[in-house]
């Protein structure tokens, strides 16, 4: 059961951060972060 946990939360992670992983595979720009990521700096943010 842990084990399905587990792969779950990893699947969820890939989904959500694929636009990221595909920038540092293919060595294109970073795409811009979501409003509320507040440890990113403002030119670097959506909005």
């Amino acid at each position: 059961m842990v084990k399905i946990v587990v792969a779950f939360a990893v699947g969820l992670c890939l989904g959500t951060h694929r636009r990221v992983i595909k920038s540092l595979i293919t060595g294109s720009e970073m795409p811009k972060a979501p409003k509320w990521h507040c440890w990113v700096k403002k030119e670097n943010r959506l909005g």
